[in-house]
């Protein structure tokens, strides 16, 4: 059984990363590939800010969730960091926080 945020969160990340990767050959590749790209030249971001900037790159994957796996990736990677919330620009989510992401040099 599933007792806290953390364990419920790494669930979420998994099921959404898995359909994104059996609905598209390899997504989770692309996405962490374009990120990579992104970073290049974006010093701050979030994360719907790389999900619209891959819009004609990679395929839509079913759920944007997915991208939370490749963010953390990265996170864990040491390519980028948390420094801090701001509001979602997508009127759909009711400009709820989300993390602000810094590349790391």
């Amino acid at each position: 059984m599933i007792n806290n945020g953390a364990e419920l969160r790494d669930k979420g990340i998994k099921k959404a990363l898995d359909n994104a990767n059996n609905t598209h050959d390899k997504w989770s590749d692309k996405a962490y590939d374009f990120l990579l790209k992104y970073i290049k030249y974006q010093n701050q971001f979030m994360t719907e800010d790389v999900r619209v900037a891959s819009e004609k790159a990679i395929p839509k994957p079913p759920s944007n969730r997915a991208w939370g796996s490749v963010i953390l990736k990265a996170a864990k990677s040491g390519l980028i960091n948390r420094v801090g919330f701001a509001n979602v620009k997508n009127a759909k989510a009711h400009k709820t926080p989300a993390s602000v992401w810094r590349v790391n040099e």
